[in-house]
Order: C-alpha cells, then sequence, then structure tokens
C-alpha cells in the first residue's frame, strides 16, 4: 500500500518495484496497540512513520476494513497484503519469515485470487493510511 510515488514511474521506465514494508507491521495484524514510545529505541519500528500514533491509529482503521477481505479469502492479513503485492504489475513481494510456518503461511499468498474491484478496495482502504503522509519514500526518521 506503499505503492504511491513508485508505481506511476516504474512503467516509464521498464523497471521493477521491490516491496518490503507491509509485512513488517505484524505488530498492527495482530492486534497489539503499540506505537512509537513503546518499543525499545534499539527497535526499527521505533523510527518508522507508520508506528508513529495518528499514523497507527489510521492503521487500525485501514485493518479493520482489511479484516473482511481477508476473511473471504480466508487468509490472514499477511498473506491478503502479499496477494496485493503480487497482483501489482512490475512489483517483486519479499517477504521474511522468522519460523517455517511463517514462510509457508507466506507461500499460501501466491493462491490468492484479488478481483479487480478487490484490488480497488485494497488501494482505497490502504489510502486511510498513506494520504497524509509527505511525499517521501522513505518511512523512517533516522
Amino acid at each position: 500500500m506503499e505503492k504511491r510515488c513508485l508505481r506511476r514511474a516504474t512503467p516509464t521506465l521498464s523497471t521493477s518495484n521491490v516491496q518490503i514494508t507491509p509485512i513488517l507491521t505484524g505488530t498492527w495484524q495482530a492486534g497489539k496497540r503499540m506505537w512509537v514510545g513503546e518499543f525499545d529505541p534499539a527497535d526499527n519500528r521505533a523510527k518508522n512513520k507508520l508506528f508513529q500514533r495518528e499514523n497507527f491509529e489510521l492503521a487500525q482503521q485501514a485493518l479493520q476494513q482489511l479484516r473482511p477481505i481477508a476473511l473471504l479469502h480466508n487468509c490472514t492479513l499477511a498473506q491478503l497484503a502479499l496477494a496485493w503485492l503480487i497482483a501489482q504489475p512490475q512489483t517483486n513481494a519479499i517477504a521474511g519469515a522468522r519460523y517455517p510456518e511463517q514462510a509457508r503461511d507466506n507461500a499460501l499468498a501466491a493462491q490468492i485470487q484479488l478481483s479487480t474491484a478487490q484490488l480497488a478496495e485494497i488501494d482505497a482502504i490502504g489510502r486511510i493510511v498513506t494520504d497524509h503522509l509527505d511525499n517521501s519514500q522513505i518511512m523512517w526518521n533516522w
């Protein structure tokens, strides 16, 4: 859901877009209410714009709207995010995993077929979080 600037540029440049950020938000998906003040300063989320209190609250709203789509596909929010990325033109999804079962779950996202309407709906939901952010493609305040 961070395709705003890159997606416009990639088709004309004949390049690919690599997205790695959406799944780092596992804290959101688990439903934990944590924002920047609650992370250890060494945790990379402590400086991530999406974990600032106001952005975090918007992300919670977006996740509430994404859950019914995930339920419809019998998948997790992480799998839905990966399926959305896989469906984007000229985009490569890189998913990390700490445990073998996470790697298996990530791989299952390739089987999820999102309709054109669902892709548009997910785009619109993502804009709840991204529309008010600055134009910087860097999501960390380092």
